[in-house]
């Protein structure tokens, strides 16, 4: 728990470098919540009887435009915010000072390596995903012939499969982290983060956990504002941003403690 406090702390103190993060998760939340509202106009209006050509026309660019631009923005900035908060979130525990004139030197150290590892993720996704989808249609056509048994068996390999990919989830939880504070190559990097995370599984997990369950409380609690027109998707990109922020300076703080080194601040 003290790594949690720690990061909390961190967070607070060190403010300022959560923008990056909290601007482009606004970006998308606000482009998100636009594309929202042009659909559900553009739904309400057809069913609603608007059989009017020039209205159902002109909302059709809008809707494509909010659907497509929507989700490519979603898409991206990850590629930038990820490489730039964890180099200025590093640079601030390895020297004591970090300011937002770093984002630059930020992005541009790892802006490769998140790409390598977005890869890398793609991979073990594949690698895992296939056999598992393979074994979920093997299960689900047992059902058809054993009935009940067949039902049962699906359940608990489901069970099973959502374990595993928790406990991988864990084990790779400090992957990126590894390749920006050691600069370690992909593959290197996956077996660090395993190496590291296997004396502090429960750990990282029940962390984890307590910071998401948090955040769904206030998210919930706050999702009201997410009607307000513009400022409301902006409003609720601030739990998100704060989970995400949070995360990624107790990652970076683990790996640093865990492999020797000393945080600055």
């Amino acid at each position: 728990m003290n790594y949690l406090v720690n990061a909390v702390k961190f967070s607070i103190k060190n403010w300022m470098l959560i923008l990056p993060l909290f601007i482009l998760t606004a970006l998308a939340s606000l482009i998100g919540g636009v594309g929202s509202a042009a659909n559900l106009t553009a739904i309400t209006g057809l069913l609603a009887g608007n059989t009017d050509p020039s209205s159902l026309f002109a909302a059709i660019p809008a809707l494509l435009t909010s659907i497509i631009g929507g989700g490519t923005v979603a898409f991206i900035i990850p590629f930038i915010y990820m490489p730039a908060t964890y180099g200025l979130v590093n640079k601030s525990l390895e020297t004591g000072n970090a300011t937002l004139n770093d984002i630059g030197a930020s992005i541009s150290n790892n802006f490769v390596k998140y790409i390598i590892y977005f890869v890398g993720l793609i991979v073990v996704y594949l690698v895992c995903g296939i056999p598992t989808l393979l074994l979920l249609l093997l299960f689900s056509w047992l059902t058809t012939v054993i009935g009940g048994l067949g039902i049962l068996l699906l359940g608990i390999i489901i069970l099973a499969l959502v374990v595993v990919f928790i406990v991988l989830s864990v084990l790779l939880s400090l992957w990126f982290s590894a390749m920006v504070i050691d600069g370690l190559d992909v593959v290197a990097a996956a077996k660090k983060s395993i190496e590291v995370v296997k004396g502090f599984f429960w750990t990282i997990l029940g962390i984890t956990v307590i910071v998401a369950i948090a955040a769904s409380i206030i998210s919930a609690i706050i999702g009201f504002l997410g009607a307000i027109p513009l400022l409301g998707p902006i409003l609720i990109s601030v739990v998100p941003t704060a989970q995400t922020f949070l995360m990624i300076v107790f990652s970076i703080m683990v790996y640093r403690e865990r492999t020797g080194r000393i945080n600055a601040a």
